[in-house]
């Protein structure tokens, strides 16, 4: 199986999870219209799903340092996750210019129909993370890769964390209000603005672990 196809059944399997669950949490449990699925719900599983690959993707470093017999050998598919979350992240922010309005997101939008200052630092941080993303992608071209030395290219590479915090930034002020209402918490189904949240700082807290620690893992590796 090529890396490509390997990349394509991850990504798969993953927003096949992510549609799941947002359907049993938004469409079952909260009563959000079944008529909402193909972009409103579909954009919240596309969402998660690009978060956990791009995580994916930072993470398996760290993995191979803590456990190498077991994630090392898969070290090779960080460049496909990669992308493929940058690509998936960039379906996620069209649809939501399809979906942005009041209608569907009104604690967004102040009663004259302008962005309150939730919507705007939300938006705000997402656009500044998608710009850094892509210009990570674009020099994982190798047209583009060709023309930067190793420390140009790691440079911008591990810009990709700072994207990842303002990723988070955009998921707490998106959702932070709603995670403390107890209707947010039906049967315990946490929102996938949570979710998303979790997964970036446990992402960063591995990074930061082994920035602090690289001699003590590498020794006991």
């Amino acid at each position: 199986m090529s890396n490509w196809k390997r990349t394509l059944l991850i990504v798969l399997i993953i927003f096949a999870v992510t549609l799941g669950y947002s359907i049993i949490r938004y469409n079952i449990v909260r009563n959000v219209p079944f008529e909402n699925i193909p972009l409103f719900i579909a954009n919240k599983a596309v969402a998660l799903t690009a978060t956990i690959l791009i995580g994916l993707s930072f993470l398996l470093g760290p993995l191979s340092r803590f456990w190498p017999k077991m994630f090392t050998h898969h070290l090779y598919l960080r460049k496909y996750l990669g992308i493929s979350g940058f690509a998936i992240a960039a379906l996620h922010a069209l649809m939501s210019l399809l979906l942005f309005s009041p209608a569907y997101y009104p604690k967004f939008f102040l009663p004259s129909g302008k962005m309150n200052l939730i919507g705007e630092s939300s938006m705000l941080f997402g656009i500044l993370a998608f710009l850094i993303f892509l210009a990570i992608s674009l020099t994982s071209l190798p047209q583009i890769e060709k023309l930067l030395n190793s420390q140009q290219w790691k440079s911008i590479q591990r810009l990709g964390y700072l994207a990842y915090v303002l990723v988070l930034f955009h998921v707490v002020i998106m959702g932070w209000a709603g995670w403390w209402k107890p209707e947010s918490w039906k049967f315990g189904l946490a929102s996938i603005s949570l979710i998303s949240a979790l997964i970036i700082i446990f992402v960063l807290l591995m990074r930061i672990i082994v920035m602090v620690f690289p001699k003590k893992i590498e020794h006991t590796n």
